[in-house]
């Protein structure tokens, strides 16, 4: 059995390293599939025992090949160093192998999880991190067992494959001593990623413009935006205060108007701000309408930062990381992270009063602007209110029958000739962006500025983590008009509520992906982002911690005791030592008092059963003389029971050796 597990315990280094590289996201399909190629048929090779020395040369020369081949291809470095490392660990385990190839092997795979290890940040790599610690130490302990027993002359112990959790105990503690102490380095490297979820037309996901033409139905995306922190402790009326400035996070806003495309502008206003800084962050709770949070906002291809659309929002960027106005108003990141990167804000929920200048000239003119065929739009608005109104009741009235239509993301409308046309007078079905879309282009028809808006819905509390989670899922689009007697803008949700599930469901799979994402976040927040500055702030608090100790020191008295008791025990040892002499043997036990030897006695029990008195090596020594074939195991097996009796040696490698014994006089009858 131990023969038949040592030839596969040689894969296990390439096939974890294929494992994590999987796991990362990093390589597309198809490469994937040439880097397990190579795996699979020494696997086959493996599993039928066939011999291919003999075609050594063709396999060498075949992996030159491809290198060559991919070189000439121009793939890149990375995907072709690590192909030829899967190609050469193929290669190896096909042929015959002794310890220093078993050796290459192990490091091959260790240069393969290194990828891994450089192009991802997420929390698999943790789980895979382990896997391989304990595959590693699973191997070299197996190739020490072997080296081992091919020294001794008798029966070999059983590999200490129990050692395992120990070792892999020790290089997780060793490892984690190694990350709190030793100086931080962030690299940021991602090779080659392998497309980006919630930019194409079919996957939920923000957008930076708004086409109604040839769109097909969006399928799902859990991809996470940010996760909205509070800076407090909440009960039911705080949350819900939360939960009302959080409603709608703005991405960007969409003024230009092409046909029944919807597009940023860069001279768009940025909506109203205002300077904080982390004295104000810490004054906080002294203004009772500022309410703080922490946005942890993922990367994502734009850099764009969603905020809140109520009142006035106090960013207060990290260090290094400054932001700057974008385009459709947009705030972003100065330089896009390629890592989660925490941003706290602060939000005016009480705004003193002001006036918005209204839209004059030029801007006035391209916010009423309706575009080619969104005539249907005109005509639908003037059947729902045709009656002179008030920009704020002509909009609550379009939007109230707007969301007696159907939401869908099947976008039944998409593929028709006049989309807004067919969904406003057939289908009367579709997404947030034909809902706002039409909305707008009603309002500017009837001679209200008006735009659309895109960004993010709060998404669901999670209790596990303490914060709201906001994925590509949550991408919204809604509508904003000025309100020419309030002189300021407004916003007009006209989609209907989608229907109720997701992660915030009441269901057991819906609790697992809370843990799941709460453990996610603890990772990213916890180990990823663990700097020099959390370095210090640990030894401060240690420090502060030490500093708050009782000073206490012993006095000369109490000190000149206790080296005085020292030295007397030091004394009272070595004349022991000197004087006392060994201790007396243990008297000898007979073979029933040892439980290792329990397998041969039930064997011999009955024509060979210990005599009362009879020590195990005397019992072993008669036994011996009746089977003179078997001497020499029961020579050694008696030295073995004394070992274990009198020189406190395990009893693992004696059990062994009782049962192997047992099996031997089973065998002779």
């Amino acid at each position: 059995m131990t023969v038949k597990l040592a030839r596969w315990i040689d894969h296990l280094p390439p096939w974890i390293s294929l494992g994590a590289i999987v796991s990362s996201g990093v390589f597309s399909p198809l490469e994937l599939t040439v880097m397990a190629a190579p795996l699979v048929a020494a696997s086959v090779v493996e599993a039928r025992r066939w011999s291919v020395v003999r075609y050594r040369r063709f396999l060498e020369l075949g992996a030159l090949a491809a290198l060559l081949l991919q070189i000439a291809l121009r793939i890149g470095l990375v995907p072709t160093t690590v192909n030829t490392l899967f190609i050469l660990c193929g290669i190896r385990l096909v042929l015959p192998r002794e310890a220093p190839q078993r050796r290459q092997l192990l490091l091959m795979g260790f240069l393969l999880f290194l990828v891994t290890a450089i192009a991802t940040f997420e929390m698999d790599f943790l789980f895979w991190a382990l896997v391989w610690t304990a595959g590693a130490c699973l191997v070299l302990l197996h190739q020490t067992w072997e080296a081992s027993s091919a020294l001794g002359r008798s029966l070999a112990r059983p590999p200490p494959y129990r050692q395992v959790l120990g070792w892999t105990a020790a290089s997780i503690v060793l490892a984690s001593l190694c990350f709190l102490v030793l100086p931080r380095q962030t690299l940021g490297l991602r090779f080659f990623p392998w497309g980006v979820a919630g930019l194409s037309g079919s996957t939920a996901g923000l957008s930076d413009t708004v086409e109604l033409l040839d769109k097909g139905p969006i399928s799902g995306n859990r991809e996470i935006v940010l996760r909205v922190i509070p800076a407090e402790k909440l009960n039911a009326e705080r949350r819900a205060r939360y939960e009302e400035a959080f409603e709608l996070l703005r991405g960007i806003t969409l003024e230009g108007l092409e046909g029944q495309r919807w597009e940023a502008l860069w001279d768009t206003p940025q909506p109203p701000q205002f300077l904080a800084s982390a004295f104000d962050w810490e004054r906080r709770n002294a203004h009772p309408s500022l309410l703080g949070a922490e946005l942890f906002v993922a990367p994502n291809p734009f850099g764009i930062i969603p905020l809140p659309m109520v009142g006035w929002v106090g960013p207060i960027p990290p260090p290094g990381m400054p932001l700057r106005r974008g385009a459709g108003g947009s705030t972003r990141w100065e330089s896009p992270s390629r890592r989660p990167v925490p941003l706290k804000i602060l939000v005016e929920t009480e705004p003193p009063p002001g006036f918005v200048p209204s839209p004059r000239g030029a801007r006035l003119e391209r916010l009423t602007s309706t575009g080619k065929d969104t005539e249907a739009a005109l005509a639908w608005s003037r059947r729902i209110a045709p009656e002179a109104m008030t920009p704020a009741g002509l909009s609550r009235r379009l939007a109230a029958e707007l969301r007696a239509y159907a939401y869908t993301l099947d976008n039944p409308s998409g593929q028709a000739l006049n989309p807004l046309q067919d969904f406003l007078e057939r289908t009367r079905a579709g997404h947030c962006e034909y809902f706002a879309s039409a909305l707008a282009l009603a309002l500017r028809h009837r001679g209200v500025p008006a735009r659309v808006v895109n960004g993010y819905r709060l998404g669901p509390w999670i209790e596990e983590g303490g914060y709201w989670l906001v994925t590509q899922n949550q991408a919204h689009s809604w509508v904003e008009y000025f309100d020419s007697e309030k002189r300021a803008w407004r916003i007009e949700d006209p989609t209907p509520a989608s229907p109720a599930g997701g992660i915030g469901a009441e269901t057991l799979w819906a609790a697992a992906q809370r843990w799941t994402d709460a453990l996610r976040f603890r990772w990213d927040r916890h180990v990823m982002r663990f700097s020099d500055e959390d370095q210090m702030a640990g030894l401060t608090w240690i420090q502060t911690r030490a500093s708050a100790l009782p000073d206490w020191r012993p006095t000369r008295r109490i000190a000149v005791m206790v080296g005085c008791a020292l030295a007397f025990l030091l004394a009272l040892r070595a004349l022991i030592r000197r004087f006392g002499g060994r201790s007396a043997p243990r008297p000898p036990r007979g073979p029933r008092g040892i439980l290792a030897l329990k397998p041969l006695l039930r064997w011999t029990e009955g024509r060979f059963p210990p005599a009362p008195g009879e020590t195990a090596r005397a019992w072993l020594a008669r036994l011996a003389d009746a089977r003179p074939e078997l001497q020499g195991q029961l020579r050694e097996l008696a030295n073995e029971t004394d070992a274990v009796g009198y020189g406190g040696q395990k009893d693992a490698h004696l059990k062994h050796l009782a049962k192997e014994m047992a099996r031997a006089f089973d065998r002779n009858g």
